[in-house]
């Protein structure tokens, strides 16, 4: 656990150093800054606008800086061959692996972090109260980020950078939509669509489930039991994905 940690450590500020985080974080605040001296024209609906456009950057902007960071994160130390110097520590391929997701995961809630603060203090100088389901969706697209960050790092032991944003932006798009195809395939379509969607469905991350702005945005009735299916699911899904990235990494020949 302590080899993991000093690896999270390394890379969580090699992640905060990235530029892109700060650019995410600055681009986050001029979205919520905009929302604010926009929303006046949605009359009567303003803190509705301000809540839905910030919770929906938090989590893009979120799950963007996940893909953006990690795709470079173990090509990188390939390249500079620092992994060769870690690997010839007392430190196993898994907690490599491990290490590096953790750090990954914990820049990215830093930055979702300062960004709920922006969004709670917006609410509050409008004269609005941030209720619990806000805080609540926060946490569930928190989980979809955690998602996202594995399926990186799954993909970065074995591509490129390029090729794991891109792959990694698939599932996102795929994991978004996948419960929707399923049902217009169910309606519309034939035999075989149906089955290629619903193997889409089982085989992608179902990242519908990690969404309760709607609730958030129109003080829906919700409970904190409706948090407990969608977060073990997200972590099961996690601990799948960092299982095949660890498989495919072991694999790995380091030249």
């Amino acid at each position: 656990m302590t080899r993991i940690l000093s690896i999270a450590l390394c890379t969580f500020r090699e992640s905060v150093r990235e530029k892109l985080v700060f650019v995410a974080l600055l681009f986050g605040g001029i979205l919520m800054a905009s929302t604010w001296v926009l929303s006046p024209l949605a009359i009567g609906a303003r803190m509705k606008v301000m809540t839905d456009v910030g919770l929906a950057g938090i989590s893009i902007l979120g799950v963007l800086t996940a893909v953006m960071v990690g795709s470079v994160l173990v090509h990188k130390e390939v390249e500079k061959r620092a992994v060769y110097i870690v690997l010839t520590r007392p430190v196993s391929r898994l907690e490599y692996v491990a290490g590096k997701f953790a750090g990954l995961a914990a820049a990215v809630f830093l930055m979702t972090a300062v960004m709920t603060a922006l969004l709670a203090c917006m609410i509050l100088f409008t004269g609005g109260r941030p209720g619990g389901a806000i805080f609540a969706a926060v946490l569930l697209s928190c989980v979809e980020m955690t998602v996202m960050c594995a399926v990186t790092v799954f993909f970065s032991t074995f591509t490129t950078p390029i090729l794991t944003s891109f792959f990694s932006l698939c599932i996102f798009v795929a994991g978004s939509l996948s419960g929707d195809l399923r049902v217009f395939a169910q309606k519309f379509g034939g035999g075989a669509f149906a089955r290629v969607t619903d193997a889409v469905y089982y085989l992608m991350p179902n990242l519908a489930v990690f969404n309760l702005r709607h609730e958030a945005v129109h003080g829906l009735p919700w409970s904190p039991g409706d948090l407990v299916a969608p977060v073990l699911y997200g972590l099961v899904y996690v601990g799948v994905v960092l299982y095949f990235a660890w498989l495919v990494f072991r694999r790995h020949e380091f030249a």
